[in-house]
């Protein structure tokens, strides 16, 4: 049994900090829903008290970093972003005193690519992770070539340095090549489509390839390539470390994905299907566009596809950790605290009606965090989504062992 409490505590601007009793709750989310779309902007939303007679020194565009104690009482850093939005209500106000309540909004790194566009001298035929690099090379690494000749010092502001010219934080400008998997792992199509929204092209790559870009707690971008989550260890969590109540599984008809279309290279179209899935739910057709450039890979990625929706999804898509709860580990509770989106994990202490094992990946994180709680929810799926597998569904009832190998010939192998 340990003892933990959060502390949060909220940074702005890189120097000023609110914690205790100014800190109403915090709630932030990060990632993505499912393997099927890439990460948005993370989002906090961070809820101060003060008085009506002090107002509290935060300012839109100012940095963010939102920090909770470890086990060793060390602060560690789990969100970092920009102030997009401050809303001041006045709550209370007479003779006793007076309350104002600050709602922040603040929006992470990837908010800042949206901001820019890119594409203008086009992107030649290459890597997925390659071209994840040079979009955001594009958008984050300045080039003194990139200051307009005429711009005079008198002309810029008296705060400014290279280290945050352009409104990027140091450690992702830092950090960026030694992030981004290179060169990745499907070959993407030439892009000549002229100027556009960095963000939409930099994802559209991201999901061609079958990677994940996402955001860090430290502000900085990464991009894992399709094959980067093989070689993860999972964290293992055990029944001490799950919040059993609300545990859900929906297995949803909408979902499933039976008659298969991947878009690639020039419009051209590679197909998959699976007709036992067809008798048991119906034909059900769903496609993907991708920028993919041979039609082997877009193959590969249709009888993916197939494999990971042709049947429901069977466990539960939410895994809820109360960090303060005694019955965690400092272990466990330290490294939640510094996990990114994409690990992996694994349980097989899950209730019986939900099949007691799951092995799979995070995909997003939700804090919800007071002065004293602190709830950690990961959105995960199924390692099979990733790495798809068949089920015995997919066999065809004539097939024998006698057919296969023997001895070589193993189930993973099929």
């Amino acid at each position: 049994m340990t003892t933990y409490t959060p502390y949060p505590k909220v940074v702005f601007a890189g120097a000023v900090e609110y914690a205790d009793n100014t800190i109403s709750s915090i709630g932030i989310s990060l990632g993505r829903r499912d393997i099927y779309e890439q990460a948005q902007p993370g989002i906090a939303n961070v809820r101060l008290w003060t008085d009506a007679d002090t107002a509290l020194n935060v300012n839109l565009s100012d940095s963010i970093a939102i920090q909770i104690q470890d086990s060793t009482a060390a602060y560690q850093t789990i969100y970092t972003g920009i102030i997009s939005d401050i809303d001041i209500t006045l709550d209370a106000y007479g003779s006793e005193g007076s309350v104002a309540i600050y709602n922040i909004t603040a929006v992470g790194p990837l908010s800042l690519v949206n901001k820019h566009t890119t594409g203008g001298l086009g992107y030649a035929k290459e890597f997925d992770g390659t071209r994840v690099l040079n979009i955001l090379s594009d958008v984050f690494l300045q080039d003194w070539d990139e200051v307009p000749g005429d711009l005079i010092w008198s002309s810029v502001s008296n705060i400014a340095t290279w280290a945050n010219w352009d409104g990027s934080n140091i450690a992702l400008v830092n950090n960026l090549v030694a992030d981004i998997d290179t060169p990745g792992t499907y070959e993407l199509e030439a892009y000549t489509g002229g100027v556009t929204d960095a963000l939409a092209l930099v994802q559209s790559a991201a999901q061609s390839g079958r990677g994940f870009l996402f955001e860090a707690p430290d502000g900085s971008l990464h991009y894992d390539s399709y094959g980067a989550r093989a070689a993860y260890v999972p964290m293992t969590l055990t029944a001490d470390d799950l919040l059993a109540a609300g545990l859900r599984q929906a297995a949803q008809w909408a979902e499933i994905v039976n008659d298969v279309t991947v878009i690639y290279k020039n419009g051209q179209e590679a197909y998959a299907a699976d007709y036992t899935s067809q008798q048991s739910y119906g034909q059900l057709a769903g496609s993907r566009s991708t920028t993919l450039e041979n039609s082997a890979d877009a193959e590969t990625q249709a009888t993916a596809f197939l494999e990971s929706r042709a049947y429901p999804r069977t466990y539960p898509e939410e895994l809820t950790i109360p960090l303060h709860s005694p019955t965690v580990s400092d272990a466990t509770r330290d490294a939640l605290i510094a996990m990114l989106v994409g690990s992996a994990v694994y349980t097989q202490q899950l209730p019986a009606v939900f099949g007691t094992t799951f092995d799979g990946f995070v995909e997003g994180m939700r804090w919800n965090l007071t002065r004293y709680t602190s709830d950690l929810t990961l959105v995960c799926s199924a390692l099979s989504e990733t790495y798809p597998h068949k089920v015995w569904l997919q066999i065809a009832p004539t097939v024998t062992w006698a057919s296969y190998t023997p001895i070589t010939e193993e189930w993973d192998d099929l």
